[in-house]
C-alpha cells in the first residue's frame, strides 16, 4: 500500500510541476512580450505625435505669416507709406484680420527704422461683441532693446521669436512690408491658440497627452491644462511603468515637445486575457489530473503486486506468481518477473548444493593449510634452534673446561686473564644468541600490567642517555596531556622500543633528531619512533621484520623479528616507513581496548 501510494504521488507531483512550469514559462512570456510590444507601439504613437504635434504647430505660425503677408498686399500694393490712404487701408485689413482671429493675437506693431516713433494696434471688443481696433503711436523705446537688435539685423523675409519677457506665452512674428527691410509688420500670437489649434487638428486619443515647454522646462501649453505652467519634471515621464514618452526638440521658438502615452488600459485588457487563459488552464489541469489520478492507481496497484511478489523472493519463497493479466509493458513485465523467479529457484537450488560443497572444500583446505603452515615454521625454527643449540653446546663443554682450568693457573695481573675474559664474553654472546633464537621460537606469554608509556620511553632514555650524548642528538617527545596508562607486558614492550632505539641511535647521524610521540587515531593508539638519518632502502620496508634480516654488519638479525612478535602478542602491529624529507618512522599500534582510561589528547612538546 505504500510503495502504490508513493508511485502515485510521485507522478502526480511530476505532473503538477511540470504543468505549473509551463504555465509560469507561457504567462510570463506572453505577458512580458506583450508588454513590451505595447510600449513599443506607444513609443512609437509618442514620437508620430510629437512629430505631428510640430508639423501642424509650423502650419499654423506658416499661416500667420500668410494672414500678416496678406495684410500688406491686400489693397496696399504699390501705396506709399507717406500716403494718408496707407495708414486707412492698413487699419482696415488689420480690423478684418482681428475680427476673423480675435483671440489669435494680441496686438500688431508697425515699425519704421527711420523714425523713433512706432504705430501699435490692439484689438478691443466692444460690449455689442464687434471688434474695434486701438491705434496708438509709441516711441520705440515701447519694444526691449533685444527685440528691436534681432529685428533690424535680420535680414530674413520672415522672423519667429519667442516672447522671453512672457516665458514663451506669446511668439513674435517679424514680416517686412517692404523689399528694404526698413518697415517691419510685427504679430503678437498668443502660443496656447496656435497649440490649441495644432492639437485640434491632431485629435488625439485619450491615452495620449502633449506638453510644450521652454529652454526653463516650464510647461507653455498641454492637453492636460492642470499642467500648464508647472515644471516638466512634475509630469510622470519613465516614473511609472504605464507611461511611455518620446521628446522633440522645437528650434524655430526655442522650445521643446513632449509626448507622452498612457498604457495601463492596453495592459489592463491584457491582464484580462491573462486571467481568462489561466482559468481555462486549470480546468485543463483538473480534468488531466483526473485521468492520471485514475491511470497511476491502476499502475500502482500492479506494481504493488510486484513489490509483494519480490519480498517473497527475497524471503526464499520462490513459488510466489505475480496474479497480474494485463496486455501492456507492465504485463509483459509481469510474465518477465514470473518467468524469472522460476529460474531463480533452480539456480537457488544448484547454488546452495554448491555452496555447501566449497564451504566443506575451503575449510579443509584452511584447515590444511593452517597446519602445514604450523608445521613449516615449526620444523624451520625447531631445526634452526637444534642446530645452534647444539652447536653451543659442543663448544661449551670444551670450552668450559678450560675457561676454568686456565683461570685457576693464571696469575693476578697475567696477560692469561684478559684472554680468558674474551672467553667469557664470546661465551655470553652464545648465550644471547640461544635466548634469542627461542624468544623468536616460543610464542611470548604476556604478564600484562597497567604501564606509563611516557615514563617507559623517560626510564629508557636514561639507559642509553650515554650513546644519546656521544652523538649528539637531539630527543623530541610529543604525549598527550594526562595521557592514559596502556594495558600491556611492560618487558617485553621495553624491550621492543629498546630495540628500536638502538636501531635509530645506531643509524642516526651525528647531532641528528629522534622524535617519540603517543597519538589516539581511530580508534587505535599509536606510538612513534622517528629518527632523522638515511632511509631503508629495502622494499618493502617491512621486510626488515623477517627474521635474520640485518643492514648492519654484525648482529642476528632476530631483534626486529622478536619486536614483531612481541607487539603481534598483545593484538596489535608493528609497521615501518621512510619520512618524505630524510630518515625513518616505526610504529607501534595498539587496540584502544588497551588504554585504561580514556583521555582528550592535547599534544604538548618536551
Amino acid at each position: 500500500m505504500k510503495l502504490r501510494l508513493n508511485i502515485r504521488k510521485k507522478i502526480l507531483f511530476s505532473f503538477m510541476a511540470f504543468a505549473f512550469l509551463l504555465l509560469l514559462v507561457v504567462v510570463n512570456f506572453f505577458y512580458f512580450q506583450t508588454v513590451n510590444n505595447i510600449k513599443e507601439r506607444a513609443l512609437s504613437r509618442s514620437v508620430r505625435t510629437a512629430s505631428q504635434f510640430k508639423i501642424q504647430m509650423d502650419k499654423n505660425i506658416d499661416d500667420s505669416f500668410v494672414e500678416l503677408k496678406g495684410i500688406v498686399y491686400f489693397g496696399l500694393k504699390g501705396t506709399l507709406v507717406s500716403n494718408p490712404d496707407f495708414n486707412r487701408k492698413l487699419h482696415e485689413n488689420i480690423v478684418n484680420l482681428f475680427s476673423i482671429f480675435p483671440a489669435k493675437y494680441s496686438k500688431l506693431i508697425l515699425i519704421k527704422f527711420n523714425s523713433a516713433q512706432i504705430s501699435v494696434f490692439t484689438p478691443l471688443r466692444l460690449f455689442n461683441g464687434k471688434i474695434t481696433v486701438e491705434e496708438k503711436s509709441e516711441r520705440i523705446s515701447f519694444l526691449s532693446p533685444s527685440l528691436i537688435r534681432k529685428i533690424s539685423v535680420s535680414n530674413k523675409k520672415r522672423q519667429i521669436i519667442r516672447d522671453a519677457s512672457k516665458s514663451g506665452k506669446e511668439l513674435i512674428l517679424v514680416s517686412p512690408v517692404r523689399r528694404t527691410n526698413d518697415i517691419k509688420l510685427i504679430a503678437f500670437l498668443h502660443t496656447e491658440k496656435i497649440a490649441g489649434k495644432a492639437l485640434r487638428n491632431l485629435s488625439l486619443p485619450d491615452n495620449e497627452s502633449v506638453f510644450l515647454y521652454d529652454k526653463d522646462n516650464r510647461i507653455v501649453f498641454s492637453s492636460e491644462k492642470v499642467m500648464i505652467n508647472r515644471l516638466i519634471g512634475e509630469v510622470p515621464f519613465g516614473q511609472k511603468k504605464e507611461f511611455v514618452s518620446a521628446f522633440k526638440k522645437y528650434p524655430e521658438i526655442d522650445m521643446n515637445i513632449a509626448a507622452l502615452t498612457n498604457t495601463s488600459s492596453e495592459t489592463g485588457k491584457l491582464l484580462e486575457v491573462i486571467k481568462q487563459v489561466i482559468y481555462f488552464s486549470a480546468a485543463i489541469f483538473v480534468l488531466i489530473f483526473g485521468l492520471i489520478y485514475i491511470i497511476s492507481g491502476r499502475i500502482s496497484k500492479s506494481l504493488n503486486k510486484i513489490t509483494e511478489a519480490a519480498g517473497e523472493i527475497a524471503a526464499g519463497e520462490f513459488s510466489h506468481k505475480i496474479d497480474v493479466e494485463r496486455e501492456d509493458e507492465l504485463g509483459t513485465l509481469v510474465n518477465s518477473f514470473n518467468k524469472m523467479a522460476e529460474n531463480l529457484e533452480i539456480m537457488f537450488n544448484k547454488l546452495n548444493e554448491s555452496n555447501k560443497e566449497l564451504e566443506r572444500k575451503i575449510k579443509e583446505l584452511t584447515d590444511t593449510k593452517i597446519e602445514l603452515s604450523e608445521k613449516q615454521r615449526l620444523a624451520l625454527i625447531g631445526e634452526t634452534v637444534s642446530k645452534i643449540s647444539h652447536e653451543i653446546q659442543n663448544k661449551m663443554s670444551g670450552i668450559s673446561i678450560w675457561v676454568q682450568n686456565l683461570e685457576m693457573q693464571a696469575e693476578s695481573g697475567s696477560p692469561l686473564r684478559l684472554y680468558v675474559n674474551e672467553i667469557k664474553t664470546a661465551l655470553a654472546s652464545f648465550m644471547n644468541l640461544l635466548v634469542n633464537f627461542k624468544k623468536f621460537y616460543r610464542r611470548p606469554q604476556l604478564l600484562l600490567a597497567e604501564t606509563d608509556i611516557e615514563e617507559l620511553v623517560n626510564n629508557i632514555l636514561k639507559k642509553y642517555s650515554q650513546q644519546i650524548e656521544e652523538k649528539e642528538i637531539k630527543v623530541e617527545k610529543l604525549f598527550p596531556e594526562n595521557s592514559p596508562a596502556i594495558n600491556i607486558d611492560k618487558g617485553m614492550i621495553e624491550e621492543t622500543i629498546e630495540n628500536i632505539l638502538l636501531n635509530a641511535i645506531f643509524f642516526t647521524p651525528q647531532k641528528g633528531k629522534i622524535k617519540f610521540s603517543l597519538i589516539f587515531k581511530n580508534g587505535k593508539i599509536e606510538i612513534n619512533i622517528c629518527n632523522t638519518g638515511k632511509a631503508i632502502t629495502v622494499e618493502p620496508p617491512n621486510k626488515i621484520f623477517q627474521p635474520f634480516f640485518t643492514t648492519k654488519s654484525s648482529g642476528s638479525g632476530l631483534g626486529l623479528a622478536i619486536c614483531k612478535n612481541a607487539v603481534e602478542a598483545h593484538g596489535g602491529k608493528i609497521l615501518v616507513h621512510n619520512k618524505e624529507n630524510e630518515g625513518v618512522c616505526f610504529t607501534i599500534i595498539f587496540p584502544e581496548t588497551s588504554a585504561v582510561k580514556k583521555a582528550t589528547p592535547q599534544p604538548r612538546n618536551s
